[in-house]
């Protein structure tokens, strides 16, 4: 039986791409989600949407030059769709900082605690 996925994906608006493959690359290649990076959002949209695949990725990420702009748009893009795309947005620049009782979680590891509430360890089933 193929896995079920039992979440919503994840896009993942990430800053411009300053090298050929950056740390949050790396990060996501190594880390347990499946991934796919998309050009735009809406190749994105397209990727969380499309029926005909077997199994829809965790998280869809794509670098953007302007990070609040395209996501205004996809946020709009969303709630405009009446129901037809599930997805959680993510927006990382690299800066983030996420205020956890007794410590604060910069970073990468900021991006991977959203994540995890968002996509829960053994997501999916058998």
């Amino acid at each position: 039986m193929t896995p079920t996925t039992l979440h919503q994906s994840v896009i993942l608006l990430l800053g411009k791409r300053n090298t050929g493959r950056d740390e949050v690359d790396v990060w996501l290649e190594d880390s347990p989600y499946s991934t796919c990076e998309a050009t735009n959002v809406f190749q994105a949209l397209e990727q969380i949407s499309d029926f005909t695949v077997g199994q829809t990725p965790d998280v869809v990420f794509l670098h953007v030059d302007a990070i609040a702009a395209e996501l205004e748009m996809l946020e709009n893009m969303l709630l405009s769709a009446n129901g037809d795309f599930h997805a959680s947005v993510i927006a990382y620049s690299g800066h983030e900082t996420l205020k956890q009782p007794n410590q604060d979680i910069s970073g990468i590891g900021a991006l991977a605690s959203q994540l995890e509430r968002l996509i829960p360890v053994g997501h999916d089933c058998n």
